[in-house]
């Protein structure tokens, strides 16, 4: 529940950002839009940004929030005492990466500042055209009165302080969170609803069970195997809202070892992989295939048709060039999926039997088991990464720094 901590966590964000409010918010076209900020200034060609908070916003012990709060939030997301997966998002800030390093000591040296409760100046090291993009999708502020005095404490469910719209009135760890509405919440929509239960039912199945008996409101069909998903649109016709996920999954190979290190063998796995058949028939059409790069269709950066081809005669080629013709002699490896997409294993599995002549056992394992063992990586890893914000710069530059951070596997 503390932002700080959670905005790793796709699922803890999910709560998050209903609980907290930034400076900006995207609107539903992916336009930034002013929250706590009221306005904004962009000086020095682009290296300053002065931000004039609202004077209505309080958190939800009545307290205002100021500019502090968000300078101190974002200080404390940086602290080399803490490691914290996400601070790479705020390198753009002036000395951030050099404090956030341990190269400089001085948190005072971070371009964070707030001359006054309701401004706060912002310095970048270089002009960035996504900022604002980052700052409406991530670095919530948090009441420094309460942190300060609390300690980690702060964020208990029973004392926790935030100024979204909705506030928390309960958790129950693995079981279910319940949200109210925030009286003093100071958006310009207030909406009509009034509660929010959570329930955390971990097998898909049960939640669509759920639904079904008319127990949930809302239901994540994208958990579904896909020839569920169909039935379930089919028996609830109009029920269904859609919308475009900014994410690309994909499978990382450990390039540091055999048989992984010669790029013959990658690209032969990759030859042999005919991803439309994955995307169009296996997945019936709910995922498209990667073949314009890592950027996602939708956004700018996207390059159609720049992927190789599937041609397992030409994969067959290479893998002889190897040394593993008709996949003989290739080593055991070892495979994980932390993906919940259901039938791509045993896809990719038959493919690479098919065309290859190998066979590669897959692992499944949750993402939480993944982290435990990154001391051991894998051979083969399908992973993915979901845009922090609607700009190709997150998944060209910042995964790379995220994944920076477990540098044996990529």
């Amino acid at each position: 529940l503390d932002p700080v901590l959670g905005l790793e966590d796709p699922f803890s964000v999910r709560v998050i950002s209903q609980i907290f409010s930034g400076l900006l918010e995207l609107g539903p076209e992916m336009q930034v839009l002013p929250d706590v900020a009221e306005s904004w200034e962009v000086l020095e060609g682009g290296r300053e940004y002065v931000f004039h908070l609202r004077e209505d916003v309080v958190w939800s012990d009545g307290t205002p929030v100021t500019a502090e709060d968000f300078c101190y939030a974002w200080k404390r997301v940086l602290s080399p005492d803490r490691d914290i997966g996400w601070a790479y998002l705020l390198y753009d800030v002036k000395g951030a990466s050099a404090f956030h390093q341990g190269r400089v000591s001085d948190p005072a040296s971070v371009g964070l500042h707030a001359p006054d409760a309701l401004t706060m100046a912002v310095e970048l090291e270089e002009p960035c055209g996504y900022f604002l993009y980052l700052l409406a999708s991530n670095a919530y502020p948090v009441p420094r009165h309460l942190v300060e005095a609390r300690g980690a404490a702060w964020a208990d469910a029973e004392s926790l302080v935030t100024n979204g719209p909705f506030r928390l009135k309960a958790w129950q760890p693995t079981e279910s969170i319940v949200l109210e509405r925030n009286p003093m919440y100071h958006g310009r929509f207030s909406g009509n609803v009034e509660r929010v239960e959570m329930c955390q039912l971990p097998d898909p199945l049960a939640r669509w069970a759920e639904y079904e008996a008319d127990n949930l409101d809302v239901f994540n069909l994208s958990r579904l195997a896909p020839t569920e998903r169909d039935r379930a649109r089919q028996q609830h016709p109009g029920e269904q809202f859609s919308v475009q996920m900014p994410v690309t999954r994909y499978i990382d190979f450990d390039v540091s070892r055999p048989p992984f290190d010669d790029v013959r063998v990658r690209r032969a796995f990759v030859l042999a992989t005919d991803r439309h058949r994955l995307a169009d028939v296996i997945l019936r059409g709910y995922s498209l295939p990667a073949t314009g790069g890592l950027v996602p269709p939708g956004m700018p950066g996207h390059s159609a048709g720049i992927s190789l081809s599937y041609d397992p005669e030409q994969a067959r080629q290479l893998l002889a060039q190897a040394g593993y013709p008709g996949g003989r002699g290739f080593p055991p490896v070892q495979a994980l999926g932390a993906d919940a997409i259901v039938g791509w294993r045993e896809y990719l599995q038959a493919q690479w039997r098919e065309n290859l002549g190998i066979d590669i056992p897959w692992e499944p394992i949750e993402w939480s088991e993944i982290m435990r063992r990154r001391d051991a990586p894998p051979h083969l890893l399908c992973t993915g990464w979901i845009a922090d914000y609607p700009d190709p710069d997150s998944f060209m530059r910042g995964r790379l720094l995220y994944q920076d951070r477990f540098r044996d596997w990529t």
